[in-house]
């Protein structure tokens, strides 16, 4: 063992009791306490903690996938749009595209001087003067946590890095040629129909995005943007959205939808590269708490072909894709605070920055990736109407749901759970800690079936700063 000249000084054995004491480690009565503890929640979540519970209500839902969905020319023009867009965002930054009533439910605290957001949860809001909990806070704080449908075992920088893919969303459905004629095809309508209930199967088309990857990035296990009477991602940050739908409470208040994930990247090799598409629709074990998949009961795949497609209903299936290009090491560390994005600098090349945007770049990019680097889908979606003057009474009906309607709601369930005393206890928590509260309680996305230890230990450094070292062995 290399000795260094300082400790030369000091032989083993030799320092003093005030030199020892004030270098406090893990090993100290109170680190020890913590890292028995630490030892013990990786226990339960190894042995004891259900990996694969999800609410009866979003499982056993219909899935379908089709086989050259997209037509060759139609994959080109995708590909012609993309680089017309140009700049893809993260999709942290969604509210770059729209506009949100309630952007936060009060838990927003001011940015630093620095404009930096110091809470490990919290974003700049688009005013980039408040920190706000990120419109998917349920998606990445599972991630991070979990470790994905893999059980990484990696810090949240990293994992934060893996999951800050990049996408344009766009709220008119018929804004572009391309897309209008693939919401009107018979593949999209006849799926589509197939995906709706029997009793809904007016179709209105609403939304698309073009989203990218880059290699070692994935998708998470999420549920998309639900939509009620009174309340969508227009009024309500989406975590909140997803909190109402997991919970059940506002079933009465739900809009069915279909949304299409298909592929428009021109590589084929999907068993070098991965990146399809996983979703839970299994039932197995029925419990007074809900229906429960076991642990052994893997996710259902859709393979990423070029040009096919999934049809489902993902604002109640449980889904994800799992990494793209495994092997790849995840993109730099990206700071959740800057405006990281990927650009199109020309020919088939795109540049990954976090500079303030320009014209002209002083700075080199981040990292540099071919076109065919990139895994790039396409999402659209539409609600399911019962009959035309439904449709047209959701595009008439501009009454909305009061927050404190929702919160309200939520608290009062919370209370009838034994998990506050009353509805006023929790409504006058700091906002942060009812948020936190509410992800915990309601929303219920697998931990991995393959992992061995199903808990990301590596997060628990972020979470308690004195193991960060301890863990650090361990992860990457």
């Amino acid at each position: 063992m290399a000795v260094s000249k300082k400790d030369a000084k000091h032989p083993v054995g030799s320092r003093d009791k005030k030199s020892s004491a004030s270098k406090p480690t893990i090993f100290s009565s109170s680190g020890t306490v913590v890292t028995v503890a630490a030892i013990a929640t990786l226990g339960y979540f190894t042995i004891g903690y259900p990996r694969q519970t999800i609410p009866s209500h979003l499982l056993g839902h219909k899935a379908v996938s089709i086989e050259n969905l997209l037509t060759e020319n139609d994959a080109a023009e995708l590909r012609r749009l993309a680089r017309e867009y140009k700049t893809f965002p993260t999709n942290n930054a969604d509210t770059t595209f729209y506009k949100t009533d309630h952007e936060h439910v009060g838990e927003a605290e001011p940015m630093t001087p620095g404009g930096i957001c110091e809470h490990r949860y919290l974003v700049p809001d688009t005013t980039k003067t408040q920190c706000v909990l990120p419109g998917r806070i349920d998606v990445g704080r599972h991630f991070i946590l979990s470790g994905g449908l893999l059980g990484l075992k990696e810090t949240q920088e990293r994992l934060v890095s893996r999951v800050l893919s990049f996408g344009r969303y766009i709220f008119n459905a018929e804004s572009e040629s391309i897309v209008k004629s693939l919401f009107a095809r018979d593949n999209f309508q006849n799926a589509a129909k197939a995906v709706c209930p029997e009793d809904h199967q007016v179709l209105d088309p609403f939304q698309f995005n073009l989203i990218v990857q880059l290699p070692g990035q994935t998708v998470p296990l999420h549920i998309d943007a639900p939509y009620f009477w009174g309340a969508s991602r227009f009024q309500f940050p989406q975590w909140l959205l997803a909190v109402m739908t997991f919970s059940d409470l506002f079933a009465d208040k739900f809009i069915n939808q279909v949304q299409v994930v298909a592929y428009f990247h021109e590589w084929n090799d999907v068993t070098l590269r991965h990146g399809n598409f996983k979703y839970y629709d299994g039932v197995h074990t029925k419990t007074t708490a809900g229906t429960t998949l076991d642990a052994s009961t893997p996710a259902k795949v859709l393979y990423a072909h070029p040009r096919s497609g999934s049809v489902i209903d993902g604002s109640k299936t449980v889904h994800a894709a799992d990494i793209y290009l495994p092997e790849a090491d995840p993109p730099p560390n990206l700071d959740k605070s800057k405006p990281v994005r990927i650009e199109y600098a020309g020919g088939d090349t795109w540049h990954l920055r976090d500079d303030p945007q320009n014209d002209t770049y002083t700075s080199a990019p981040l990292k540099v990736y071919s076109e065919d680097d990139l895994r790039w889908t396409i999402v659209y979606r539409a609600r399911c109407f019962a009959d035309e003057a439904e449709r047209q009474k959701y595009h008439d009906n501009n009454a909305t749901m009061e927050l404190d309607y929702i919160l309200t709601t939520l608290a009062t369930d919370l209370v009838h759970r034994r998990r506050i005393a009353s509805v006023a206890e929790g409504l006058a928590m700091p906002r942060i800690d009812f948020a936190q509260l509410l992800l915990d309680e309601y929303i219920r996305y697998p931990y991995s079936a393959e992992a061995v230890v199903p808990f990301n230990y590596c997060a628990i450094g972020s979470a308690v700063p004195r193991l960060k070292h301890f863990f650090s062995r361990f992860c990457r």
